[in-house]
């Protein structure tokens, strides 16, 4: 567990004992720059949440490259506790809503491409994308999953059989490149985004696609809200949420998600920042308010290009 601030700050407290036994945590470093100088920008989780929602990490900054992460790193002792629950986890999306919206992914794909792509979807989830496939009439689809859970879902569900296991493990006996890589809410979770997308690497070819659906962190909204902390004082930030739901330990920038897929052999050809003015609101009129603050602020940030999602098309160059 990362030492958490000194006695007599503004924050101390009892350190919480809830979930603090399901990570072991591990020194980090940029997977894209490697070891070098990052910046301390505060701590997320437990009693640096709004909600006390999962237990304390350091946030850190890459001087380099300015991807955002947790150190040290929490990993999971037991990724199926963390996402065993596909109806807790995916709370609030819905699926044939998810469906339609990847059957457009899948049309813009087939204009890229010029052609019915295979596709590779990664981290499937509850197997929308592969469903969105077989109602376009793709043929080559494949979903990989990590989930015990979720790939049960996908096959009572929507009759679907997604394989069970990492891009790496994958990456390492498939024998074969595919024309389209999907990576939608998947970058921002994984433990080593370098060995990851080395794995993709292998599994595409020069004029390759990828898909790419990822948080950008920073963005207004958590910009703003750091700055109200450090006025009062806290040490809380707003960025990533390393030990809950959704899990989010990395957080990228249009400059640090280029820098990464470069690394790889990847050129952005399309970056398109935009999100739902959505934030879930607990049962208390001041968070409610909260929450109705933030959604405008995300309105405001949607026009000017710094919002919280980034949804990006890149291409395999070399």
């Amino acid at each position: 567990m990362p030492d958490l601030p000194a006695a007599g700050t503004k924050d101390e407290g009892r350190r919480p004992r809830e979930g603090e036994d399901a990570f072991d945590w591990r020194p980090a470093r940029c997977p894209t720059c490697g070891p070098g100088e990052t910046a301390v920008l505060g701590w997320r989780g437990g009693r640096f949440q709004r909600h006390g929602r999962g237990v304390p990490a350091r946030i850190v900054r890459c001087r380099t490259c300015s991807l955002l992460f947790p150190d040290p790193f929490p990993v999971p002792r037991d990724p199926q506790e963390l996402y065993g629950d596909p109806e807790r986890y995916f709370e609030g999306f819905d699926e044939e809503e998810k469906t339609e919206d990847f059957r457009r992914v899948l049309a813009e794909a087939r204009r890229r491409w010029g052609a019915a792509p295979s596709v590779l979807d990664v981290g499937s989830g509850r197997g929308e994308m592969l469903l969105a496939a077989r109602r376009e009439g793709l043929a080559d689809a494949v979903g990989l999953e990590l989930s015990r859970a979720m790939i049960r879902h996908a096959r009572e569900r929507h009759g679907i059989d997604l394989v069970p296991g990492t891009l790496e493990a994958y990456a390492a006996s498939a024998g074969r490149t595919f024309d389209l890589l999907v990576l939608v809410a998947i970058l921002e979770h994984v433990r080593d985004p370098d060995a990851f997308m080395a794995a993709a690497a292998r599994l595409t070819r020069p004029g390759s696609l990828a898909y790419i659906d990822i948080p950008r962190d920073p963005n207004l909204l958590t910009v703003l809200g750091n700055a109200a902390n450090r006025l009062l004082l806290r040490r809380a930030v707003l960025n990533l949420s390393p030990t809950w739901p959704p899990y989010h330990v990395w957080g990228f920038t249009p400059r640090s998600l280029a820098a990464l897929l470069r690394k790889h052999g990847f050129a952005v050809e399309s970056l398109r920042v935009h999100a739902r003015p959505r934030i879930p609101a607990g049962p208390g009129w001041t968070d409610r308010m909260r929450a109705f603050a933030g959604e405008q602020v995300i309105r405001i940030a949607n026009l000017t290009g710094t919002s919280t999602n980034m949804f990006v098309w890149a291409r395999r160059t070399g």
